[in-house]
């Protein structure tokens, strides 16, 4: 289109949060600049207390572009601390809310202890927690950011500066944002589903009784959506699945990957073949976990501990409590514990520079019953470093990327056996100093190219929506 055009951009994560869902998002929107789209960007309001917060990630967002930052309310801080003051008590400091920040929207409630561990109000702040996780959060704990969002958007779209609106997921109660402005405006709206929220693998400690309860959620709001864009073909067929009578269209609008992401950064880390490094970078939770991997490297250190002192596993994100708890019974069990590291949340930076010092980048995939249209954001970011992947995923989707591009090999993701087949062979052959991948195939996923592709679809609905009108 000729003349210049306004996107509105709801986003739960965006710079300076580090999460993998954010790149999507940033370079869309650093992109879609060349093809006349310009953005108004609404995103959360960190506090600087999130657990992948990541202040030097302001630079991401490309100068000139409108960002309005909306906190996150914390109710169950708010909860706790009015009953501290009715009891003359000090309130909590504030913190990030359980789900800011946080990879899908939100995590599972903790059950409710029914010990006396630290008296009655303890155990009534455990209570609280858990009925608003279960039975108010639905369907995470972004609905009264979701209310605020359409306040901030209400009058930028009076005053006719917004052509289309795009929501990305998760959090999934951006829905509630994106369809309460097209039922008031009559903009286009644009839903983009970087993760399923019904039926998603992350998302299968959902009771059965609310899983109806959200389905029926998801339905209704996408009653209203012009499009609906999921990153894979395996997630587009499950959703016409599920939703076979919506007037919507239907996009398939995979990740990408950067060829300048790394830039002038130089592996400064020799080949010498004493160590064999493996490094994964993000977090560990829900249905990613990676205990196979584990286990594989400890059946072989009781079989062949010279061939096991060779590997180095580098684990930096952040890794939920209950998956770390296994770990540690894990690299106990086999006597491993000195073969691994895990550094916790690091900067961008210092990710990527680990990615690039490796010998092999472990990607580590979703579990469950969708995991086939699985295709993590870090496996493109992965694809930009160039460095092979030990990928530990069920056959779909991304094996498929992964042996079709000639960028290393996948084992299903919780066999113990596939894997320590492969790690055997890996270990016990030299490290390949570069990647034979097959680019012309790799191509389509540029995130140029994609980006292209929804500039494309962007100027296809505007205009559709302008014939539609009376």
């Amino acid at each position: 289109m000729s003349e210049p055009r306004t996107l509105l951009v709801i986003a739960g994560e965006f710079p300076p949060l580090k999460t993998i869902g954010r790149i999507r998002t940033v370079k869309f929107v650093e992109q879609l600049r060349q093809y006349g789209w310009r953005s108004i960007v609404i995103t959360l309001q960190p506090n600087g207390t999130e657990p992948n917060y990541d202040p030097s990630l302001s630079a991401e967002i490309t100068d000139g572009v409108e960002v309005i930052r909306l906190p996150l309310r914390d109710i169950e801080a708010e909860i706790a601390n009015a009953v501290k003051r009715l009891m003359g008590r000090s309130p909590m400091p504030v913190s990030a809310p359980a789900g800011a920040g946080v990879p899908g929207g939100g995590r599972a409630p903790a059950p409710v202890s029914t010990q006396a561990q630290g008296g009655l109000m303890d155990r009534a702040h455990a209570l609280t927690r858990w009925l608003l996780r279960n039975f108010v959060h639905v369907p995470d704990d972004y609905r009264p950011w979701a209310t605020a969002v359409v306040e901030a958007a209400r009058p930028l779209c009076k005053a006719g500066r917004i052509d289309a609106i795009y929501t990305t997921l998760p959090p999934f109660a951006s829905m509630f944002a994106g369809h309460a402005l097209r039922k008031e405006t009559g903009i286009p709206w644009l839903v983009d589903y970087r993760d399923l929220w019904f039926g998603d693998v992350l998302r299968e400690w959902v009771p059965g009784w609310r899983k109806k309860l959200e389905f029926r959620m998801e339905k209704r709001l996408l009653s209203e959506a012009d499009v609906v864009i999921t990153v894979s073909e395996p997630k587009t067929t499950y959703m016409q699945r599920l939703h076979p009578d919506l007037k919507a269209r239907w996009e398939t609008l995979t990740n990408g990957y950067d060829t300048e992401l790394y830039g002038d950064r130089q592996r400064t880390r020799p080949f010498t073949g004493e160590t064999v490094e493996f490094v994964y970078t993000g977090r560990l939770f829900k249905n990613r976990r990676g205990h196979a991997f584990a286990e594989a490297l400890g059946c072989i250190h009781r079989s062949d501990p010279a061939l096991a002192a060779r590997a180095r596993v580098r684990i930096l994100g952040g890794v939920e409590p209950s998956i770390r708890e296994r770990y540690d019974r894990i690299l106990a069990d086999y006597g491993i514990a000195h073969l691994y590291d895990f550094a916790g949340d690091v900067s961008y930076a210092e990710a990527m520079n680990a990615q690039v010092n490796c010998d092999y980048l472990l990607l580590i995939v979703d579990t469950g019953e969708t995991s086939d249209g699985v295709i993590p954001g870090k496996l493109f970011e992965y694809v930009s470093v160039r460095r092979p992947i030990f990928a530990l995923c069920d056959p779909g989707a991304t094996q498929q990327i992964i042996e079709r591009a000639r960028l290393g090999k996948a084992v299903p993701a919780e066999s113990v056996e596939a894997c320590e087949a492969m790690l055997r062979e890996w270990l016990a052959r030299p490290v390949p100093e570069t990647v034979d991948s097959d680019d012309a195939y790799l191509a389509q996923f540029d995130r140029k190219a994609i980006t292209a592709r929804f500039a494309r679809l962007l100027d296809e609905v505007v205009e559709a929506a302008r014939k539609e009108r009376p």
